[in-house]
């Protein structure tokens, strides 16, 4: 079916990668002058409409490249990730019997919307919400006094592991080598009122993360990547404790997360180019080069990176809107569901376009419409990139 084809393309099934690199520049690719140009534009606009909302010069809160904080910054952040991995769960468990930690909390949320909220007119709106909702827990829970730092992928694409991300303070590196479980892999998405399978390209790992901080860090909900679902546990809610895993796609790093695709992405004209520019060639590729957990459509939240992931895919949306801070931070394209598909729970209800006035869900009871996760500066959030 037409929509099988979109997804594995997306997926770039054939690539294979079993060889790490281990050279190359350790401060990265220098940023492109059109980058920069485009960047610049972008900070000075948001610069210049503060004072919305109580948001200014003084209160704002401003997020960096993970490479360009300092040690003790990244070590903070480190802690209070784990700090939150310390404290209960407080998602009711009679909806998700699995869920033992706070991380795992947002896990929840982010696997109970994934059919709504990807490939969807929310997508950017409700990751904006969600990883601000991190970055709120982790201050308010932990004592961390920054803010959620952005994996800068375009800067280390050709030897992404040189990037401070995956060093032993910070993330640690790839899954341990499995000759029999590195891939590819056959998964099929739940809760779709059509049988979606796609495939997951092999890696360089696919086993537990055997150094840093989050060496067999355990996690509990999921899979839900899987061949076949499992009727009795189809979202992966049920208790499964186990390590951490990955499983490094060099080719989706070295292939497609490049600086000449993040100008393509930020410098696009309209809209609808952004989004597709973004999808195919950054967000799908930069949780394909994590492999497993990260890779899983429903529980990549598990993999702390994920938040770094998703700052960057705000940041470049961020940039985009930043052109032109009055035509394009309420712009809006896509379906209501992944791929405008109808879930299994109602089958019969026909594609529809969102609007920013549809009502999101972004657990424990707040429903914030699309268009208040679209301003940076107002609408209870007050930060910006640099």
């Amino acid at each position: 079916m037409r929509l099988y084809s979109m997804v594995a393309t997306m997926a770039s099934m054939a690539q294979v990668a079993l060889s790490t690199p281990c050279v190359g520049n350790s401060s990265g690719i220098p940023k492109p002058l059109e980058f920069k140009e485009l960047e610049s534009r972008y900070q000075a606009n948001i610069r210049a409409s503060l004072g919305l909302d109580g948001c200014t010069e003084k209160t704002i809160r401003i997020r960096k490249s993970w490479d360009d904080i300092d040690a003790a910054a990244r070590a903070d952040y480190v802690r209070a990730v784990k700090c939150l991995a310390a404290k209960p769960a407080t998602v009711d468990k009679t909806l998700a019997p699995g869920a033992v930690n706070r991380l795992d909390d947002f896990t929840y949320i982010h696997i109970n919307q994934t059919n709504i909220v990807h490939i969807s007119g929310s997508f950017l709106s409700w990751h904006r919400i969600f990883v601000w909702q991190m970055e709120e827990a982790l201050r308010n829970e932990c004592g961390y006094k920054g803010t959620i730092p952005y994996w800068d992928q375009a800067r280390f694409s050709q030897y992404p592991t040189n990037s401070k991300v995956f060093d032993n303070s910070s993330f640690g590196g790839d899954g341990e080598y499995l000759p029999n479980d590195h891939g590819p892999y056959n998964i099929t998405i739940p809760g779709l009122a059509v049988n979606m399978s796609i495939v997951r390209p092999a890696g360089a790992g696919g086993g537990c993360v055997q150094d840093g901080p989050f060496a067999n860090f355990q996690i509990s909900l999921g899979p839900t990547d899987r061949p076949f679902i499992d009727p009795t546990n189809k979202f992966g809610y049920e208790p499964n404790p186990r390590c951490l895993k990955r499983n490094f796609d060099y080719p989706s790093s070295t292939d497609f997360m490049t600086w000449e695709n993040a100008i393509k992405i930020v410098g696009a004209s309209d809209f609808v180019t952004f989004y597709w520019n973004m999808e195919n060639t950054w967000h799908v590729k930069s949780h394909q080069f994590l492999g497993k957990d990260g890779l899983d459509l429903f529980t990549s939240p598990n993999d702390p990176i994920f938040y770094l992931l998703h700052s960057q895919i705000d940041r470049l949306w961020a940039i985009w809107q930043g052109q032109n801070l009055e035509e394009r931070t309420f712009a809006i394209t896509g379906n209501r569901t992944f791929f405008g598909i109808p879930l299994d729970t109602a089958p019969n209800v026909p594609p529809s376009n969102a609007t920013i006035e549809d009502i999101m869900d972004l657990g424990h009871g707040y429903r914030p419409k699309i268009k208040d996760g679209m301003p940076m500066t107002y609408s209870g959030r007050c930060y910006m990139y640099e």
